[in-house]
């Protein structure tokens, strides 16, 4: 039986050490490749609705002026064409979510030079469905 003892104790001790949880591992992961900046090259905006005639598709191409740039400290500059910039806060909740300000889209795709954004919408009092989707690409 001493023989096996070595043995038994360094399986114990192995097993002890511990890995990285996978969830934090791939939050970090997400935080590391959306840092950048990303220009948009399109916005759809659709709405879904069983009504006639109120549901639709709009797409517009994105301008040299807009885009997100994710800084340290979960910081995003945002800038539009439209409007002025503004640093907004994000948090990466998974890989497939990052919430910038109040608003939380989901993450389509994600490599190194694509980012696509969708944040859906329930307009369920109108009967309606909107989803907002956005491509970039990093600079």
């Amino acid at each position: 039986m001493k023989i096996f003892s070595p043995l038994i104790l360094s399986m114990l001790l192995l097993s002890a050490c511990e890995k990285e949880d996978l969830a934090p591992k791939l939050r970090r992961e997400t935080a590391e490749k959306i840092m950048g900046k990303w220009m948009v090259q399109r916005t759809i905006n659709e709405v879904y609705d069983p009504r006639p005639g109120v549901g639709g598709k709009t797409e517009t191409p994105g301008t040299a002026d807009d885009y997100l740039d994710f800084k340290t400290k979960e910081l995003v500059e945002i800038k539009s064409s439209q409007s002025s910039i503004k640093v907004e806060s994000y948090t990466v909740w998974n890989p497939t979510q990052v919430m910038i300000g109040t608003v939380t889209w989901w993450i389509e795709k994600l490599t190194a030079t694509e980012l696509v954004l969708i944040w859906d919408r329930d307009g369920a009092a109108q009967y309606s469905r909107y989803v907002t989707r956005i491509y970039f690409t990093k600079t």
